[in-house]
């Protein structure tokens, strides 16, 4: 009985000076941030989405120039024509990270870009995965992804499930109980009309 007694002593011990670090590296990252003169990260994702509502129409536009540079954006293949769906991404200039939430088309057999902006869509973020599948006049289903700040010092993770109709191009938010953890870096695929999700990781400080 002893025995047990001191292992859960130590082990609230140890559960006790692990939220003391945690508090403690919280409140530097939060006077980094300060100094920085940068935002809290879910305020800078606010900023997004107050934007995107204004959005009242969908438009497509053939653009010459392609996406711009990026990183850990989503490129899938449309299920029923001969084209490929770019989401979102990251880039980093060596000195401040941008956020993407952009969507674009691209025609194989033209060889065209087409840039897409439609009402709610999902906000910035890379890291996420998605799939396409031809139900429904075809349809590209988005899970998670992260959003990092401009000086990589704040980095937010996403739970949140979208599905792009592809024959209207409009984005629709689903909900549903008890959705996996907020994640990115994760694998994601369907079959038989379920998506199964693998994996992932979430970043909390730096």
């Amino acid at each position: 009985m002893g025995k047990n007694k001191d292992k859960k002593k130590k082990g609230a011990g140890v559960q006790k000076t692990t939220t003391k670090t945690k508090k403690k590296v919280e409140k530097e990252l939060k006077k980094q941030i300060e100094q920085l003169g940068e935002e809290n990260v879910e305020q800078l994702i606010s900023k997004h989405i107050q934007n995107d509502e204004k959005i009242a129409v969908i438009t497509e536009e053939p653009v010459d120039i392609p996406p711009s540079r990026r990183a850990n954006g989503s490129f899938s293949e449309h299920p029923l024509k001969d084209e490929l769906i770019l989401f979102g991404g990251e880039f980093f200039d060596g000195k401040i990270t941008t956020m993407y939430n952009d969507l674009y088309l691209y025609d194989i057999k033209k060889q065209q870009w087409k840039h897409v902006i439609s009402p709610q869509p999902p906000a910035p973020r890379s890291g996420h995965q998605a799939v396409t599948v031809a139900l429904r006049e075809g349809e590209l289903w988005l899970f998670g992804g992260e959003y990092t700040s401009p000086s990589q010092s704040q980095f937010y993770h996403y739970s949140d499930l979208f599905v792009l109709h592809l024959s209207t191009l409009r984005w629709e938010k689903m909900t549903s109980p008890n959705p996996p953890s907020a994640r990115s870096g994760h694998r994601m695929t369907t079959a038989r009309r379920k998506l199964f999700l693998f994996g992932g990781f979430q970043d909390y400080i730096t």
